[in-house]
């Protein structure tokens, strides 16, 4: 009952799938006319095999020699022997592509091809994978190491660094086997794929902190101190509002809901508006450096509980209250290309809106209600 199971909660590819079994004449008669995708490639001891079984060959019809005869005809059945079990290697394996949650720009992502032996009685040997995606520079042959006995699985992972953000895609390929001699590949589409995002990679900046921005600041505040969530006050109940933050004592006594004041509701909150107009970025450089400063900072801004929303001039405004929604506004980046200055529109968001503007000497300055807050 495991494997119907498992089938169900994965998407599984490959021989084995369950929907794909069937009779033994359609198998043996995919050898002669296989579908697309399935090919037999002899490898370079294959046809050196081939090129001594052409020299034996023709010596032995041009001498009449039996022993030459024998000779070929051992190498021959050594050919077809190893093309049908190299075949049968691969009848009852399946498999699934695994990826990282995340991917970054220099950072190190995760794939992992998931093989699975379905078999009952014999184990599963040789078996490669071809793994190929946009964001690594150079294809992938991934390789078993040990033999898989009937029933068990095991992963073939390949770890890469994407080198730059895109929305892009892990495709495995193809699924080859060598087994047992060598002398021919059997090789099978890989059919898997996963849609991945690469964020924008991570860099270093500079913040600055003068009396002016200090000043322009309109949130609210209290003469009281205090971090994160510190209790400072109570206000009334507003729409929104947690249920677990209701003093539930108070609210009795005054016949209203009132909820706790934390301290962190009373900093400035931030809104990040990115322009990927192309008249501002003049080079694809400048506007991956934007991008990179808008990602970091708005990590930077969310981990200190000031960040409120991320727009995107002609795409998505996000409202950041969790940390999938900074996941969201970090993949709407990954896929974010320069646009014509038509789609320049009134000034979104709230009072404290920080934008991106190219600085002299080629770097992306913050700025805050005009006032720089940063370069990168």
């Amino acid at each position: 009952m495991s494997a119907p199971v498992a089938e169900e909660r994965f998407d599984w590819k490959g021989p084995a799938v369950t929907n794909r079994r069937g009779s033994l004449f359609r198998k043996l008669s995919e050898q002669i006319i296989p579908p697309k995708g399935h090919k037999v490639i002899p490898t370079g001891s294959g046809m050196l095999l081939i090129f001594i079984g052409l020299t034996i060959g023709l010596a032995a019809y041009n001498t009449v020699n039996n022993i030459l005869f024998a000779a070929l005809a051992l190498l021959i059945s050594a050919l077809i022997l190893s093309g049908v079990i190299c075949w049968g290697n691969l009848l009852c394996a399946r498999w699934r592509l695994e990826t990282s949650s995340t991917f970054r720009v220099g950072e190190e992502g995760m794939a992992a091809i998931v093989l699975e032996n379905a078999r009952q009685r014999f184990p599963l040997f040789c078996v490669s994978f071809g793994v190929e995606t946009d964001a690594a520079e150079s294809k992938k042959q991934l390789y078993m190491k040990e033999r898989l006995d009937p029933g068990e699985e095991t992963s073939l992972v390949w770890r890469f660094k994407p080198k730059r953000r895109m929305k892009t895609t892990v495709r495995v390929k193809n699924a080859v086997s060598s087994f047992p001699f060598g002398f021919l590949s059997k090789h099978l589409p890989g059919e898997c794929e996963k849609e991945i995002r690469v964020w924008p990679k991570r860099i270093a900046y500079t913040r600055y902190r003068s009396p002016e921005v200090v000043g322009s600041l309109q949130g609210r505040s209290s003469k009281k101190q205090g971090v994160s969530g510190e209790l400072i006050g109570l206000r009334q109940y507003e729409k929104g509002d947690a249920l677990r933050s209701i003093h539930w004592k108070v609210s009795a006594r005054q016949g209203r809901l009132i909820v706790k004041q934390n301290a962190i509701e009373t900093q400035s909150l931030y809104d990040l508006v990115v322009d990927p107009a192309s008249f501002l970025w003049k080079n694809e450089e400048l506007f991956e450096n934007m991008c990179a400063f808008a990602a970091s900072l708005a990590e930077d801004l969310f981990l200190e509980s000031k960040l409120d929303n991320c727009f995107i001039i002609g795409g998505p405004s996000i409202r950041i209250q969790r940390v999938t929604d900074l996941e969201a506004f970090f993949d709407a980046l990954s896929e974010l290309e320069p646009t014509g200055s038509e789609l320049e529109t009134q000034p979104v968001g709230g009072a404290n809106r920080i934008r991106f503007q190219p600085m002299q000497g080629g770097g992306v300055g913050a700025f805050l209600n005009e006032i720089q807050i940063g370069q990168a």
